[in-house]
C-alpha cells in the first residue's frame, strides 16, 4: 500500500515542475550539490529512522483513535435524532440534515485543507484541523437554534476531515514497506469502526441523559485526542524535516546556498494558490477519467448505504423487531463486526499481491483488486439476507448476519478500490484519492435525505431489495478492470502503466 491510499500530497507533477523550474536558477551540478537529502550520514532530524516500533506503534494508534472520534461524530446524530426534533420542534427531513451536512464537510474538507499539510507538514494540520473541530462542536453542543447547529456540524465534518485525508501519510512517513502492512491496515478499519460506533453510544446516552451529552461526550473525546496529538505526534513529513535540516545547514555553514525542494514549493505558489489547483484537478480526472467515474460511483454507493442505515436500521428494527432504543444501537454490532473481519485480511491479500508480483515480475495495479473482486459478491448477498430477514415472525439474529456480511463487502471492497487507485494512478493519485472522496461523501450524505422514505414507500424488505439490486449491478465492473484495466490505463491522460 502507498502513502497516497489514504494521505492527500502534492502530486508528483507537481514536486517535478517545482524542480525544474528551480534547475533554470542553478546549475545541475550546484543543485545536487546544495539540495539537501538524508543520506545517512548527518540526519538528526530525520525523526522517522530514529523512533522505536513501540513509539511508532503509539503514533498510530492516536492517530487512528482520532479517526474513529471524528468518524463516531458523523453518525452519533443518528439516535439523538428524535430529541433533536422534539426539542427544536423541526420535520425529520432537517434533522437528517444534521448527518448530511457533517459529511458533505468530510468530503469538501480535504479538498481545501491538504494544501496546508503539503507546505507546513501533517503535525500543524492536525493541530489546526482539530482544533477548528473542536471549537465547531461546542456550537453545536450548545447553539441555542438549529441552524447553528447544523452550521456547527457541517464545519465540524470540514475541519476534522484532515485525519481521513492526511493521517494515513505518517503511517508510510514512519514504517517502511514490510513493516507497514499491519498498522495501515488497522488505521484503514477505523473510518469504518466510528460510523459503526456512533450510534451504539448515542443510543445509551439518549436513554440515560439529556441528549446534548451526546455532543458533551464527543467533545470531550475530541479533546482528550487532540491534547496526545499535541504531546506525542511529532511531525513526521519528510519535505518539513528535510527544511529543518537545510536551516540548520546553513546557520553551521553560513552558506545560504543550501535549500530544501520544499522551501522552493513556498516561494513560489501560495497555500491560497495550491488549495485552488488542488481543488480543480480532481474534477478534471472525474470528467476525463471513465474508469476513475466508475470507482467512485461504487464507492460512494457502498459508503451511502452505510450512512442510510443511520436512518434505517432504527426504524427498522423498532417496526419489525420492536427494539428499544438501545436495542437499536446495538443493532449496528453486526456491521461492525463484519467490518473488522474484513479489515483483518488486509495483510493476507497484501501477501497475495506480493506473490503475484513475485510471481510475474510485474507489479500490475490490477492485483489490487482480489479484495474487491471477493467484497463485490459479499455485499448484495448481505443486503438481500437482511432484507429478507425482516420478519417479526423470525429472529433478529438473520438480519444482523446480513448486515456483518455487507460489512464484510464494504470493508474488501474499499481495500480494493483503495489500492488499485493509488497504483493505478500513480502520478496523480493525490488528486484521484481526493476525487474518490468528494464523491463517495457526497453520495454518502445524499441517502440518508431520501432513504427512511423509501423504505416507508416500497417496506423493509423490498427497500432493502432494491439496495441489493444496485450493488449486484456492479459485480461485473472489478472482473472487467482486471481484464481491461492495464488497457484503460494506457489510454487516460491521468493513470498510470508499468510499461
Amino acid at each position: 500500500m502507498s502513502e497516497s491510499m489514504f494521505s492527500y500530497q502534492p502530486d508528483e507533477a507537481d514536486v517535478q515542475s517545482i524542480s525544474r523550474h528551480h534547475s533554470q536558477n542553478m546549475s545541475i551540478d550546484d543543485e545536487k550539490k546544495y539540495e539537501v537529502v538524508f543520506d545517512g550520514q548527518d540526519d538528526q532530524e530525520n525523526i522517522n529512522e530514529a523512533m522505536s516500533i513501540g513509539r511508532k506503534w503509539f503514533i498510530s494508534l492516536v492517530l487512528s483513535g482520532t479517526s474513529i472520534c471524528v468518524t463516531m461524530l458523523s453518525s452519533c446524530w443518528s439516535m439523538a435524532s428524535e430529541n433533536i426534533i422534539n426539542h427544536f420542534g423541526i420535520s425529520r427531513e432537517v434533522s437528517i440534515l444534521g448527518i448530511s451536512l457533517y459529511i458533505f464537510g468530510l468530503g469538501f474538507g480535504p479538498l481545501f485543507l491538504s494544501p496546508i499539510s503539503e507546505f507546513y507538514g501533517r503535525k500543524l494540520t492536525y493541530i489546526f484541523g482539530l482544533s477548528l473541530c473542536c471549537v465547531f462542536e461546542i456550537l453545536t453542543a450548545f447553539s441555542p437554534n438549529i441552524g447553528g447547529l447544523l452550521f456547527g456540524r457541517f464545519c465540524s465534518g470540514f475541519f476534522g476531515s484532515a485525519f481521513l485525508s492526511v493521517a494515513g501519510g505518517t503511517f508510510t512517513d514512519q514504517f517502511k514497506k514490510d513493516e507497514i502492512g499491519v498498522p495501515l491496515a488497522v488505521y484503514s478499519i477505523s473510518p469504518f469502526l466510528g460510523p459503526s460506533l456512533g450510534p451504539l453510544i448515542s443510543a445509551f446516552i439518549n436513554e440515560n441523559l439529556y441528549w446534548r451529552w451526546t455532543f458533551y461526550i464527543m467533545l470531550i473525546f475530541s479533546a482528550a485526542m487532540l491534547l496526545l496529538i499535541i504531546a506525542f505526534v511529532p511531525e513526521t513529513y519528510v519535505p518539513v524535516l528535510l527544511m529543518r535540516k537545510a536551516k540548520r545547514k546553513r546557520a553551521e555553514t553560513g552558506d545560504d546556498r543550501y535549500y530544501a525542494p520544499l522551501e522552493i514549493m513556498q516561494k513560489e505558489q501560495s497555500v491560497f494558490t495550491a488549495a485552488l489547483f488542488s481543488a480543480k484537478r480532481p474534477f478534471m480526472l472525474l470528467m476525463k477519467d471513465r474508469m476513475m467515474g466508475v470507482l467512485c460511483f461504487y464507492s460512494g454507493l457502498i459508503l451511502a448505504i452505510v450512512y442510510l442505515f443511520f436512518v434505517a436500521f432504527p426504524y427498522i428494527f423498532d417496526k419489525v423487531f420492536n427494539f428499544s432504543k438501545i436495542g437499536q444501537g446495538l443493532s449496528f454490532l453486526g456491521m461492525l463486526v463484519g467490518m473488522i473481519i474484513g479489515g483483518a485480511t488486509a495483510p493476507k491479500f497484501q501477501s497475495i499481491y506480493n506473490s503475484r508480483v513475485s510471481k510475474t515480475g510485474k507489479p500490475r495495479a490490477e492485483f489490487r483488486l482480489y479484495p474487491l473482486m471477493v467484497g463485490c459478491f459479499l455485499s448484495p448477498i448481505g443486503l438481500f439476507i437482511f432484507a429478507w430477514t425482516c420478519f417479526s415472525k423470525l429472529h433478529w439474529m438473520g438480519a444482523m448476519v446480513g448486515t456483518a456480511i455487507y460489512g464484510m463487502g464494504t470493508s474488501l471492497i474499499f481495500q480494493g478500490i483503495f489500492g488499485y487507485t493509488a497504483d493505478g494512478y500513480r502520478l496523480f493519485s493525490a488528486s484521484a484519492m481526493a476525487c474518490n472522496s468528494l464523491v463517495r461523501s457526497i453520495m454518502a450524505g445524499v441517502f440518508p435525505l431520501f432513504g427512511l422514505q423509501m423504505y416507508e414507500a416500497c417496506g423493509v424488505n423490498w427497500g432493502g431489495s432494491i439496495l441489493a439490486f444496485a450493488t449486484l449491478a456492479m459485480i461485473p465492473f472489478p472482473f472487467l478492470f482486471y481484464k481491461y484495466g492495464e488497457t484503460l490505463r494506457n489510454k487516460s491522460p491521468y493513470a498510470w502503466s508499468m510499461d
